[in-house]
Parts: C-alpha cells; sequence; structure tokens
C-alpha cells in the first residue's frame, strides 16, 4: 500500500499553510505554557514563582514536593548535650557573621546543650527512653541513652559551640582574616577571605548555627525527642472531592435523564418555555445568585446541614439541572422516535425505553453531562468554604488556604499539589473521549 501525501499545487498556497500551521503551534505554545511552568516548576527543590530567569529544564530534579503532598515526612526536635553529625554536606554559619565555613563528606562532633531540627528523619537505633504518643499521633520519648537517626537535613535551633569537625574538604569564608578565632595555617587561600583544605581536621570552640545535607545524626543521653508527621495531606482532601463529585455526577443523572427525556419526548402544557425560562433565570442572573447564596446559606444554619459535605452534591446537583437538562434534551433530539415507537409496540414502558433504548444510544451526551457534573463538583469553591469546617475541607478549598500567606508559601508545593488537583478531571476527560466521539454509532434501526 503506498503512502500518498497530496501537496499544495501553488508556491503561495504552501507558504500559506506552512504560515498558518507555525501560528497554530505558536498560540498552542502560548496556551500551554503556563502548565509546563507550573510542572517545571514542581520538580525544581527550591525557587520562587516568578524568577528573573525561567529554566526549561531545571538543573536538578526532584519528586519531594509530590512526595511530601502524598506521603508526607517526619520531622523531630531533639534536645541533647552529646552528639555526633556524619553529613554528605554541611555549613557551620557564625552568629556574629565573622565567618561561614562549608563541609563536605563531613563528621561533626559536639558536646554543648543544643537543639536540632531533622527533616525527613527516621528511627535507625534506639536504647532506653520513655515514650509516650500524642493524640496527633506525634512520638515523644523522653531520657533516652542513645538514638541514631538519618534525617534528609539537619539544623540546629541556634548557635552550637566546642564543635570538633572533620571532612574531605572544607572552604572558609572570613569576613575578615584577622579578627577570625579559627587556626587556617593548613588551609590554602583560593580567593579573597575564602580558604579550602583537603582532609583536615579542626576545632571552632566559638561554633555556630549548623546545617547538614544527607545526614545521620547520633546523640546520647538526650534529654527528649519529638518526632511528627508533616504533609501528606493531599489525599484525605482528595477522597473528599472525590465523594462530592461523583456525588454530583450521580445524582444530576438521576435528575436529568428523566427531565430531558420528558422535554424532548412528552407533550404537555409550557414545554417549550419553562426549560428556557429557568434556564435563562438561573444560568444568566447573576446577582439572583449572589442574593440566593444568602438565602441557601440561612436556610442551611437553620436545618444545621452546615459542615456537611453531603449537602453539596445535592446544592451542585440541582444547580446544574437546567443547562445539563436542556444540552441533554438538545441530544435526545437528535435520535428518531422510530426507537421509542418500536419499544412501545413491543409493550415496553417509560422507564424500560429510558433503560434499554435511550440511554444506550445517547452514551456521548451522557458523557458529557457526567463531565460536566465532575468539573462542577471538583472545581467549586464559594460553597465549600462557605459551608464547611477546616476537617471537611475538599482540595479547592485547601489550595485556597495555601494562598492565605503569600510570602511563605512554598511556590514548588504549590505548583505540585495545583497539577494534582488537575489531574482527576484531565482523567475525566480521557475515559469519556470514545463515548463523546461515537455519535450514534451505539443503536441504528435495522432493515
Amino acid at each position: 500500500m503506498k503512502l500518498k501525501i497530496e501537496l499544495p499545487k501553488r508556491k503561495d498556497e504552501l507558504l500559506k499553510s506552512f504560515a498558518l500551521t507555525l501560528l497554530a503551534l505558536f498560540v498552542l505554545a502560548i496556551l500551554l505554557f503556563p502548565v509546563y511552568y507550573m510542572a517545571m516548576l514542581s520538580i525544581k527543590p527550591s525557587g520562587a514563582l516568578a524568577t528573573t530567569e525561567i529554566d526549561l529544564i531545571p538543573d536538578k530534579v526532584t519528586l519531594s514536593n509530590y512526595k511530601d503532598l502524598l506521603i508526607g515526612h517526619t520531622e523531630g526536635l531533639i534536645k541533647t548535650t552529646n552528639f555526633e553529625i556524619n553529613a554528605k554536606d554541611g555549613t557551620i554559619k557564625d552568629s556574629l557573621n565573622r565567618y561561614e565555613i562549608e563541609l563536605h563528606e563531613a563528621r561533626i562532633v559536639g558536646s554543648y546543650s543544643s537543639r536540632f531540627t531533622l527533616i525527613d528523619t527516621e528511627i535507625l537505633e534506639r536504647e532506653g527512653g520513655e515514650e509516650r504518643q500524642e493524640a496527633d499521633d506525634t512520638q515523644i520519648i523522653v531520657r533516652g541513652e542513645l538514638i541514631k537517626l538519618s534525617a534528609k537535613q539537619v539544623e540546629s535551633t541556634g548557635g552550637v559551640k566546642n564543635l570538633k569537625v572533620s571532612a574531605q574538604r572544607i572552604i572558609v569564608k572570613v569576613s575578615s582574616p584577622d579578627e577570625v578565632p579559627l587556626d587556617l595555617s593548613g588551609f590554602t587561600k583560593i580567593d579573597e577571605n575564602t580558604y579550602e583544605a583537603q582532609n583536615v581536621e579542626m576545632e571552632i570552640k566559638d561554633g555556630g548555627i549548623i546545617t547538614a545535607e544527607e545526614a545521620t545524626f547520633t546523640a546520647t543521653d538526650f534529654a527528649f525527642i519529638r518526632l511528627a508527621k508533616v504533609g501528606g495531606e493531599v489525599p484525605d482532601y482528595m477522597k473528599r472531592s472525590l465523594l462530592i463529585a461523583s456525588l454530583t455526577v450521580i445524582l444530576t443523572l438521576l435528575f436529568v435523564i428523566p427531565s430531558a427525556y420528558a422535554f424532548s419526548r412528552l407533550k404537555f402544557f409550557g414545554r417549550e418555555h419553562v426549560l428556557y425560562f429557568y434556564l435563562m433565570f438561573t444560568q444568566v442572573a447573576g446577582g439572583l445568585g449572589i442574593a440566593g447564596l444568602v438565602a441557601l446559606y440561612g436556610m442551611l444554619v437553620k436545618l444545621h446541614l452546615t459542615n456537611n459535605i453531603f449537602v453539596l452534591p445535592v446544592i451542585y446537583a440541582a444547580g446544574g439541572v437546567p443547562f445539563n437538562t436542556w444540552l441533554l434534551k438538545s441530544y435526545l433530539d437528535s435520535i428518531p422516535p422510530d426507537f421509542d415507537e418500536a419499544a412501545l409496540v413491543d409493550g415496553a414502558g417509560y422507564l424500560q425505553i429510558i433503560r434499554h433504548v435511550l440511554i444506550p444510544m445517547s452514551l456521548p451526551g451522557l458523557a458529557t453531562v457526567a463531565i460536566f457534573a465532575f468539573i462542577g463538583g471538583w472545581t467549586e469553591l464559594i460553597l465549600a468554604n462557605l459551608l464547611l469546617n477546616q476537617e471537611n475541607y475538599p482540595l479547592t478549598v485547601w489550595l485556597y488556604t495555601m494562598l492565605a500567606n503569600l510570602r511563605s508559601i512554598s511556590w514548588n508545593q504549590f505548583a505540585a499539589a495545583a497539577l494534582i488537583f488537575a489531574l482527576p478531571v484531565f482523567i475525566m476527560f480521557l475515559l469519556a473521549q470514545n463515548y463523546v466521539r461515537s455519535g450514534l454509532t451505539l443503536g441504528g434501526l435495522k432493515e
């Protein structure tokens, strides 16, 4: 079989087609760039939403933002006097900003009463200590003899003195060489106020704030350690959003299918005007919608139905009935009534006609209604934020609360959460696309 490609016969037609193709690709790139930018931001370990440079491909890629959102990690706070830190990388920064020490493949030993924060930590070894569990599953261990933990990051909450450090590579940056309380005799000057040494040991009596990456932390005779899970809340919010959206779809179809059938097939007084008036009244009148929202809230408060996630699907489905009924009615109008009449001749009732004849033939229309209903239940924010308390928040409201403090928000985690939020809608479209394109091929009259 030979593949034939028809090219435009005239040169100007070829150039026009090429220009239109480039224009279409350019418009598509503009439309998809925000999604691409959010995706790149979500896999970067750190960054800001608006930067002077936009990395098309990040230098360092990590899935830690998704892990923190979906699974979470354990953070620890430990108070001890005797400790040892073995880290891949680390820094010791003087509290008076006289020096900053950069460590690689380092071992830090201290004997000074200090507190350390351990991020993404796990207990490797433990001896002694009294353990108790709090109501929020926080684990507390007091007066232990030995504990050894792995941690993605270790940071002291304040300056730590009397440190002994050994590392494969040490870089010291000083503000003034004459005022630094460090012995730099074994170091090589590599830049102005910057010194470097390989495989060296040193004592830092004035110490500083310790930060270590990919570390093992060992403490003896520690006072206490507090371990708490941080993050991993997205699955709970997503479950509530999926429950609300799924119930919205089910209730919408239960209301819309018989209504659309009645408006499409049955003859009754006002059929031509009732649906269009209802559609215009509920969908167009924005001011009346705000007034209705106030009345709805007052009614739900009187009935003690606030902070109930099962109320939201009923409201969403009822609000979407006019538009979805009109949408499905238009589709049913395109199906010849010969199928209904043939089923009536065979003795079928109205419910049997709907179930066995119209539903199989109107799957594309039903899929479209289901998509609109799912998107409405999944993305609605105002009513969910108004009626629900924090323990019942869906994913939309939680995303909104992340923006409460724009200065402290982690834009990387927000980008990851936004993409997770968009994923179910994308999957919904993928699952329904075959039905939407199938037309009326699922049914037909046999001659």
